[in-house]
């Protein structure tokens, strides 16, 4: 595999360098300062996908675009890095932390990244072996000037193949055939994407079409962007797509066997000083509003990372997004490492418990490891725990019932929020819970309005017997007097 693809990224550098690799389609708004071409010539090594890598590839050349920043001393405890892009961010794929982040929320034009959107509604939609019969609109729609992969009105080509033109060579063609077969039509599947887009919980997104030509109404950003790519690379074969180097189209009724290129430089030749053995895609972009735009994905190890650049500058050899993107990710392996934040069953806290028989409290756990990415020189000790758990629970509770959440936060910044449940089995007390009950009981509203009422019905019943007897004797000492008196008139 490493040999054939050795082979593969020689005949395609040699095939640049010769000419031989004749353009057939116009100069892709995408690319950084080489064009994207399709070629007519046929061969074994047509098709290059990045599967084999190799730590000693060539992708350790140093770039003359390194930047000072690259140089300068790192602090161990806290890394830093300026991005030369309007808006950025770098997400670790294990865990969700932001490592870096530069205006990821606000709107920026995205270009041609729409066009991971496209593929991702066209993947859920549509069957990669069904016929699409090209349109001229799908090609008039494109504008002159537009990316494209050279697809004439009339010609039939799978999906799959659609597919690969859509995401190499950033066919604007590709983009409006997919969005009418996928969505009845291009404003209907506009439609499916802002829904999509919210549903995936995009913040900042608006889209008018499905290639990213350019509309003020037209908009993401670096987050949202983020967003999408991780749910498209959930599918298989948009990975396969995205992280192909070249790939040969087979003959169609109206265009030979050709080769298309992608306009990644960061996967297109390892002889390439931009070259990045790490990167598995995503999807370029660029047009003058938007500046050039890149998502990518990189791997190394058992870390990987996703990163957005929107509204980078030119350079002199390649677009600052390729080079401002592979210096993020060099970056992010150089100086984060993993570290455990707790272990899935070890104490985390413990919380009183009511009504427990025998028992007057809880200890709360993590059901597994809770692993966090920190800058190399700090320590989980340096973590700040966050709990959010009551104050108290009743028993009964069942081992493993969840009764909170951890948070772990580094320097501010958020790295990982687990659920707590219980780590053992708390049985309910029958005396408790019957003396609890009554006293629930009595105090439940109605039962203390109503007990409050019999109490001062009896209190005035106490008054008014009093009274009453009060009275009586009082009557009882008149009469007495009165016949006392009448007796002692008689007697006279």
């Amino acid at each position: 595999m490493k040999v054939k693809k050795q082979l593969a990224a020689f005949l395609l550098s040699l095939s640049l360098l010769t000419g031989m690799a004749a353009p057939v389609f116009a100069v892709d708004s995408d690319t950084s300062s080489t064009q994207s071409t399709t070629s007519s010539e046929q061969g074994s090594d047509s098709t290059e996908t990045k599967t084999d890598k190799s730590s000693d590839s060539s992708s350790d050349k140093t770039t003359e675009d390194t930047t000072a920043e690259e140089t300068e001393p790192q602090d161990p405890k806290n890394p830093t890095i300026t991005i030369d892009a309007k808006a950025s961010i770098l997400v670790n794929a294990e865990t969700g932390e932001i490592i870096e982040a530069k205006n990821e929320k606000k709107k920026e034009y995205p270009a041609s990244t729409t066009k991971m959107m496209t593929a991702l509604l066209a993947l859920e939609n549509c069957e990669l072996s069904d016929v699409v019969t090209m349109k001229q609109e799908d090609i008039a729609a494109a504008g002159a000037g537009a990316s494209n992969a050279g697809l004439k009105a009339g010609e039939q080509v799978t999906v799959e193949n659609l597919l690969y033109c859509l995401m190499l060579p950033s066919a604007f063609e590709a983009a409006n055939a997919l969005a009418r077969t996928a969505g009845g039509s291009v404003d209907n599947f506009v439609k499916m994407m802002n829904d999509r887009a919210s549903e995936l919980g995009c913040v900042n997104t608006h889209f008018v079409n499905p290639t990213g030509m350019h509309d003020t109404d037209h908009y993401s950003c670096a987050y949202d962007m983020y967003l999408i790519a991780r749910e498209a690379m959930k599918n298989s074969t948009f990975q396969t797509i995205v992280n192909t180097a070249q790939k040969k189209l087979p003959e169609t009724n109206m265009n030979p066997e050709r080769i298309i290129y992608t306009t990644n430089e960061l996967i297109r030749s390892s002889y390439s000083s931009i070259y990045y053995d790490n990167c598995y895609g995503i999807k370029t972009g660029h047009t003058t509003p938007a500046g050039y735009c890149l998502v990518s994905y990189a791997k190394q190890g058992s870390y990987s990372y996703y990163s957005v650049i929107l509204g980078a500058k030119g350079g002199t050899e390649y677009a600052g997004s390729f080079t401002e993107t592979k210096r993020l990710f060099e970056w992010a392996f150089d100086n984060f490492r993993m570290q455990t934040a707790t272990k899935g069953g070890s104490a985390v806290t413990e919380c009183p418990v009511r009504l427990g028989k025998g028992v007057d409290h809880v200890t709360l756990v993590t059901s597994k490891d809770v692993s966090v990415l920190l800058p190399k020189g700090a320590e989980s000790s340096d973590l700040e725990t966050k709990l959010d758990v009551s104050d108290s629970y009743d028993a009964p509770i069942a081992q493993g019932q969840k009764l909170g959440t951890v948070t772990y936060s580094y320097n501010g910044t958020v790295c990982a929020t687990e659920d707590l449940i219980a780590l053992s089995a708390v049985q309910r007390s029958t005396l408790l819970y019957a003396l609890d009950q009554v006293s629930k009981f009595f105090h439940w509203a109605p039962v203390r309005i109503v007990i409050t009422i019999i109490i001062v019905l009896f209190i005035l019943y106490v008054v008014f017997s009093v009274i009453a007897r009060r009275n009586r004797r009082i009557k009882k000492q008149q009469r007495r007097k009165r016949k006392n008196r009448k007796n002692r008139s008689n007697r006279r």
